[in-house]
């Protein structure tokens, strides 16, 4: 009579459990979908306000409610998928001068050697998958590189050992010269210092 009750006592615990992890599991599910879709509202209203979206992802990565690399992820897809662009065969301009508009919130959020790896990632698979975007990489990392948003030793890590293999020829193919580039100007400016 004791096992039975100790056994029934158990499986309630058990039972428990698995209902808090699935309450948990739903909340952060729900978390996540509300956040999407506040960041499609942001991106697709004319009149958003960058400080506000700026404070609304902000809390919600701490509140724990998205990673940053959700965060980042979520925003870029936003920006990508607003504009006519979207469903064109070549990108135009206008994607470009709309991504620029975020590079301040994106420096506030990819602060770290690891984070800045995570966002190339992140792009190359949106890339990858959204195929009308596939020749728009390098420009992309480029100009993220241009704006201080991502730094040459994240990008040379990246092309040399972090990629995602999603796409990877093609994505190590569009980044090579912009990598020989960098490693060369690091060795200028190194050689510079030599000669001082």
């Amino acid at each position: 009579d004791g096992i039975l009750t100790n056994k029934k006592h158990q499986e309630a615990v058990v039972s428990t459990q698995s209902t808090g992890q699935h309450v948990r599991s739903q909340r952060a599910s729900n978390n996540r979908k509300l956040f999407v879709s506040r960041i499609k509202l942001f991106v697709n209203d004319d009149e958003y306000n960058t400080s506000e979206l700026s404070a609304y992802i902000k809390e919600a990565i701490e509140q724990g409610k998205v990673t940053q690399v959700y965060a980042i992820q979520i925003l870029f897809s936003a920006i990508a998928n607003s504009g006519d662009w979207a469903s064109s065969d070549i990108i135009q301009d206008d994607f470009y001068k709309e991504l620029k508009q975020y590079f301040t919130l994106f420096k506030g959020i990819v602060k770290t050697h690891k984070l800045q790896i995570e966002f190339m990632n992140k792009i190359q698979e949106f890339c990858y998958d959204n195929i009308n975007f596939l020749k728009t990489f390098q420009k992309v990392i480029f100009m993220l590189y241009h704006a201080n948003v991502l730094e040459e030793d994240a990008i040379v890590e990246w092309y040399k050992s972090a990629h995602s293999n999603r796409g990877q020829t093609e994505f190590l193919s569009q980044m090579e010269k912009m990598v020989d580039w960098l490693e060369n100007a690091e060795e200028e400016d190194d050689s510079d210092e030599d000669e001082e």
